[in-house]
């Protein structure tokens, strides 16, 4: 099994993809909310996410989705937040996943993370593009603790399903990549022209200002 830890992706890894076609397609895991499934904890998608139902639906993609979260708790459902670690953190048994109504949703999340690590093996996924801040499909930020706070505080680092992915080889990165995704739509769509203003989000004025204060 190959356990290198593939975060953070690269323009490199994308430019360095195959030429893909219709007969023989990208394969993208999507965190199922991304593209417009209502499993949010509030029983919602959190919103429509336009750049990345384009890509789903280009002939050359072939998307796969899922929930972790509503796959082990339903939906709508309490919120988990990670707490004293980040999702490796939790994987190694260092870290628990705690609801704002002070469940333990360890043993679930860590199941969830299974499933999702199952799908993307079983499909021969390529990468994943997941919600970032997410207790469960997060990429570079997490809560740290309980989000549901007055002063909410994050931390670096991903979710418990995107560490199993990241662990065992697979590339992801954040709905909230902009320079990632256009790079990757550039290379699937030859019509695409990227947007030379799109950042990711670490490397935001918010995520730079907010860890170089912690």
């Amino acid at each position: 099994m190959d356990m290198t830890v593939r975060f953070p992706m690269t323009e490199g890894d994308i430019a360095t993809l195959p030429q893909f076609t219709a007969d023989s397609p990208i394969r993208i895991l999507f965190s199922a909310c991304l593209l417009g499934s209502a499993c949010g904890v509030d029983g919602t998608s959190y919103g429509e996410q336009p750049m990345l139902l384009r890509l789903a639906r280009l002939p050359n993609v072939k998307p796969v989705t899922f929930c972790p979260e509503d796959v082990s708790f339903g939906t709508p459902r309490n919120i988990p937040d990670i707490h004293d670690g980040d999702g490796f953190d939790v994987i190694d048994g260092r870290a628990r996943v705690l609801t704002d109504k002070g469940e333990d949703w360890t043993d679930g999340m860590i199941a969830a993370a299974h499933k999702m690590l199952h799908l993307a093996q079983g499909n021969c996924i390529d990468l994943a593009i997941l919600m970032d801040m997410s207790a469960a499909c997060g990429t570079q930020i997490i809560s740290d603790g309980p989000r549901l706070v007055e002063n909410r505080r994050y931390r670096k680092g991903p979710g418990v399903c995107s560490a199993l992915l990241m662990r065992n080889g697979f590339r992801v990165i954040a709905q909230r990549d902009y320079r990632y995704l256009h790079c990757l739509m550039a290379k699937l769509d030859k019509t695409h022209v990227p947007d030379a203003a799109a950042r990711n989000h670490d490397e935001t004025e918010w995520y730079r200002g907010y860890f170089a204060a912690g």
